[in-house]
């Protein structure tokens, strides 16, 4: 009878998702991210941020799984270390979804590398911020594409964000 209620107990916790799920890296597969700017990741009243979306393409039967990822600004330099790790904490949003990683991105007006690195390969974007708007540019990449070149995604004019020779 005991064996029976441990596994019972383990099947409904691994029902309700509060044991975590681990996808290995080559399964993650490919990732979408966007930056824009947000104005519900800070206190009431500190007005809009800009942040970092990062997901995968891959659909998970949760809408809260996290893709383990670590972010790390220097200078003008964004870069985001991505373990390959998906994970789901104590409770299952049962909806279907992208395993995602946010962030917030203490940065001002300029422009900055941004990287995402996954196992041996690191895409690189052109990241630009400026009073009105930002722009992605791609250099190099493997595993990952921006959803949309700018935010907002209908700038009246792009051309400051287009790629030059």
């Amino acid at each position: 009878m005991a064996r029976r209620t441990v596994l019972f107990t383990t099947v409904a916790l691994i029902a309700c998702g509060t044991s975590e799920i681990v996808a290995p890296i080559d399964d993650v597969g490919p990732l979408t991210f966007e930056v824009r700017e947000v104005d519900y990741f800070g206190p009431p009243g500190a007005g809009p941020q800009i942040a970092l979306f990062l997901a995968t393409e891959k659909q998970y039967p949760c809408m809260n799984y996290n893709l383990e990822s670590t972010l790390g600004i220097q200078a003008d330099n964004v870069h985001v270390d991505i373990s390959g790790r998906v994970t789901i904490g104590e409770i299952c949003l049962t909806a279907i979804g992208p395993a995602q990683f946010r962030a917030v991105l203490p940065i001002a007006e300029g422009t900055y590398v941004l990287e995402f690195t996954r196992a041996s390969l690191t895409d690189r974007y052109t990241l630009i911020v400026t009073d009105t708007a930002i722009g992605i540019v791609t250099r190099d990449a493997h595993f990952t594409r921006p959803t949309a070149n700018s935010f907002p995604p209908h700038l009246v004019d792009p051309s400051p964000f287009r790629r030059t020779a």
